[in-house]
């Protein structure tokens, strides 16, 4: 058994297209993890498909989702029967890509704490691999059938997107020669019955022995039944887990003779994996995907994808080892779980709603939307809202119909400052009533396509203002063309956005810098060369800025102490460092400026500032407090961030600045090497992490948080890392 970080498998090229499919979406873990990722974060284009019930429970959640139709389209799919349940993700470049199937939603818990089963396969035209773009255009023809049942705005843009794509990309619809030899396939039921496929392949060659690993199973266990009742000689092995697979024990008992159970060992994580494996005379084979063990997805009903792999005797044999093992245990002993299979939840009986809303590219907005209110209302009017906005922002007359389409026009400023995504409902009023309707995210489809010299989604400014991420590549780039005044202005008017993930704890997100390229900062660049004039303008527009980011942004942090803000708090952190440590370095802030500075942005990442005449509480402390204690919980939040290894890089920092060569103490002789600088900022890290028994970061975790920075030379590194002593 391989344990593998979903996440790693989006660490690949940019895609033309990127298209994802899931029953549940978890936005906030798909923004914050996946959407960084090197091959969606400049994806041309991105599209998830999901279930319309699921995507019917997001709207009636207080989700937090920043590019939600504005950088990614998200498109609901209502199946005539059944759920869509698919888990296949197809990532497309002009010459290669990647096609992703298993069992796993894109949530959190589905990529992250679940044991799923997942296969992927990379291909490039150039590689030769004929199986892998096989199976990419079986992807493909699945997604156009798709895009078949999409409805409303939302599938005519990924129909169109799919159109183009099979324009640009040839080989994806291009004839490859017939082959009867291939080891894997893509099945998915808008080709047939799972079953009948799976009937006519054993049919040739009955099972002796049938491996069954599903969370769900129906209430009669009537898949269960009809192997047993379809091959008499076939010994039926299922691997359940305790308290978590829901299989009916009372009717399958009578089966036992034939039908064992398999106690799944060794792991704490919830099994939600997905596979039938079989042995015959003639071979093995397993058919591994999305669909649970239940006639619901076997027999069609609902949408569903799997590959169906031959010679899958080894495959199916390395599940299991001293990782992950099971042992077999009676019916008696098992104790199974109660949550039901997915199924479709019937549409709210809803008095007015917004089918869609689409903002054109000339700041229109096209609504599609119906009510059955009684009696008329006197008006109709569409209310506009930002994430974390408890009032509407703008109000727009929308014409007094029961149904039909519309185009409105909201005031100039109402969207002006909107730079993520937009919530719209409806609000219908009468004498003797107000409603309105659950919210949507409007689709901003002139931002939904990246384009790398364009101003989309992912441009400079956007990054910036969201995270600080390439604010000194930027700065550097406005002053090559518009000289140091415009720096200082854009640092004037800069906010880097505060960010805490509303009142909930949503479990752990994961910090990383973006910057490719090594910084030099003790190079200063022309522009800043000949700003002789300006460059005490420039240092108080930098301390301005920085203290003004210290202020509303790293203590409202350390006030609120929400465990969800430490992204937020760490893209903050490490931006007001690198910008002071580059100017420092080319001689703009002045030594003890930037080390004040410092020390304070780790007494505020800490237990807090406790003097007569500043006060504030401390991130880490405050988080603690918001927890009851929870170390395990924060510790594990803190390592998916390395939090405390950006923290202890910078003491590096500040420590490397601070030490002087052979400086005297008036009280004695001074310190002899970075490292015993600044003792009282270390003493107060170490006590603070001894105090909340969080484990120090190890000297891996220190470096790897230094080399994000991107700014150090490898011989900077290796001094840096001498002075580690933990």
């Amino acid at each position: 058994m391989k344990f593998l970080d979903f996440t790693t498998l989006f660490d690949t090229e940019p895609a033309s297209l990127a298209v994802l499919s899931t029953y549940q979406l978890d936005p906030d873990f798909f923004e914050r993890r996946l959407l960084r990722c090197s091959t969606l974060v400049k994806a041309r284009r991105i599209v998830v498909f999901m279930d319309a019930g699921q995507w019917l429970n997001l709207l009636n959640q207080d989700v937090p989702a920043r590019f939600l139709n504005r950088r990614y389209l998200v498109v609901p799919i209502r199946p005539s029967k059944g759920v869509f349940h698919p888990k296949l993700n197809l990532l497309i470049r002009e010459q290669g890509g990647q096609v992703q199937c298993g069992s796993n939603n894109l949530t959190r818990s589905g990529c992250s704490s679940n044991l799923e089963l997942l296969n992927s396969f990379s291909f490039d035209l150039e590689g030769g691999d004929e199986e892998a773009i096989r199976i990419a255009q079986e992807a493909f023809t699945f997604f156009k059938y798709v895009c078949a049942d999409a409805k409303e705005e939302t599938g005519r843009i990924a129909r169109q997107w799919f159109e183009e794509l099979a324009g640009t990309v040839p080989w994806l619809t291009a004839p490859l020669p017939q082959s009867d030899n291939r080891n894997v396939r893509l099945l998915h039921t808008y080709g047939g019955s799972l079953w009948d496929r799976l009937e006519t392949i054993l049919n040739h060659s009955p099972p002796n022995k049938l491996l069954v690993i599903s969370p769900f199973y129906d209430p009669d266990g009537e898949m269960v039944k009809r192997v047993y009742q379809r091959w008499p000689k076939c010994q039926i092995e299922l691997v359940v887990q305790q308290r978590t697979t829901n299989l009916p024990v009372s009717p399958l008992k009578k089966l036992r003779k034939r039908v064992s159970l398999s106690e799944l060992r060794n792991s704490s994580r919830r099994l939600h994996a997905k596979l039938v494996g079989w042995k015959s005379a003639n071979g093995t084979g397993c058919l591994v995907g999305s669909a649970n063990f239940t006639t619901a997805a076997y027999d069609a009903r609902n949408v569903e994808t799997c590959l169906l792999v031959s010679a899958a005797a080894s495959f199916v044999e390395s599940l299991f080892d001293k990782q992950l093992g099971t042992r077999s245990i009676s019916f008696e002993d098992f104790e199974p779980g109660t949550e039901s299979e997915p199924g479709t939840l019937e549409e709210e009986s809803i008095d007015i709603r917004l089918t869609s809303a689409l903002l054109t590219a000339d700041g229109k907005l096209r609504l599609d939307y119906r009510h059955c209110l009684e009696p008329k209302p006197t008006s109709i009017r569409l209310a506009l809202r930002t994430p974390g906005e408890q009032r509407p922002r703008s109000f727009v007359t929308v014409p007094n119909r029961q149904s039909g389409t519309a185009t409105v026009t909201p005031p100039d400023t109402a969207l002006l400052d909107a730079h993520g995504a937009i919530f719209a409902s409806l609000v219908a009023e009468a004498e003797n009533y107000r409603v309105e309707s659950p919210p949507i995210w409007v689709i901003q489809e002139e931002r939904l396509t990246y384009e790398p010299s364009g101003e989309g989604a992912s441009s400079p400014k956007l990054r910036i203002e969201e995270t600080g991420e390439g604010l000194t590549e930027f700065l550097e780039e406005i002053g090559k063309r518009d000289g140091a005044a415009a720096v200082i202005e854009y640092l004037r008017h800069l906010n880097i956005r505060f960010h805490d993930g509303g009142d909930r704890l949503l479990g752990k997100k994961r910090f990383r810098l973006r910057i490719r390229d090594p910084f030099h900062p003790d190079v200063a660049p022309e522009w800043l060369l000949d700003a002789k004039t300006e460059t005490q303008n420039l240092e108080e527009a930098i301390y301005e800025f920085v203290d003004r980011h210290e202020k509303h942004r790293l203590r409202r942090h350390g006030k609120r102490g929400n465990v969800n803000g430490m992204e937020n708090f760490l893209d903050i952190f490490t931006a007001l460092i690198r910008l002071l440590y580059v100017y420092y370095s080319r001689g703009v802030v002045h030594r003890p400026m930037f080390i004040d500075r410092l020390c304070n942005y780790l007494k505020i990442a800490t237990s807090g500032i406790d003097l007569d005449d500043d006060y504030t509480e401390g991130y880490l402390s405050t988080v603690y407090e918001n927890l009851g204690g929870d170390t395990d919980y924060l510790q594990e939040v803190c390592n998916d961030l390395n939090l405390l290894g950006h923290l202890r890089t910078a003491l590096l920092i500040v420590q490397k600045v601070r030490f002087v060569p052979g400086e005297q103490d008036k009280w004695g002789e001074g310190p002899k090497r970075p490292s015993e600088c600044l003792s009282f900022i270390a003493d107060k890290l170490k006590n603070v992490l001894k105090d909340l028994a969080l484990n120090e970061p190890s000297k891996i975790e220190i470096m790897k948080a230094m080399d994000e920075y991107k700014m150090f030379s490898p011989s900077e590194l290796a001094e840096f890392e001498k002075e580690i002593n933990l």
